[in-house]
């Protein structure tokens, strides 16, 4: 199966992804209605999901530190017993930082507060 022409990771490991990716993708939401994190962070806190705008382009999966996304039956998923928005490890989801099409909102159904998304990231760690 020869590597997809879109997809972040055969462009990196081909040796031929741009400099200038990072750069687009991060202006494809600037209109966006989204909160940005540190507004986020002051609303609310849930478990993070992949929407169907999921391009499975592999670069989430290897970010997540908790190990949470993995594939699905046609895109990517996050297991939200696992998920703890990076509490514990970084100060933003590192998932959402390094998507390129701006498709792992919050999970409604699953708000947490950051109390327990540090207790969650404290039994996933000492496990």
């Amino acid at each position: 199966m020869s590597p997809r022409p879109w997809c972040a990771r055969s462009r990196a490991s081909a040796g031929t992804f741009p400099n200038t990716y990072r750069r687009a993708w991060s202006t494809h939401s600037a209109g966006a209605s989204r909160l940005t994190a540190p507004e986020r962070r002051e609303e609310s806190h849930m478990a993070l999901m992949i929407t169907d705008e999921c391009i499975n382009c592999d670069v989430c999966e290897p970010e997540c530190p908790n190990d949470a996304i993995s594939p699905g039956e046609e895109i990517y998923v996050i297991d939200p017993a696992r998920c703890t928005e990076c509490v514990g490890h970084f100060d933003e989801p590192q998932c959402q930082q390094v998507c390129p099409v701006d498709c792992i909102p919050l999970d409604p159904e699953r708000p947490e507060t950051r109390e327990q998304l540090m207790e969650k990231y404290e039994i996933i760690t000492a496990a």
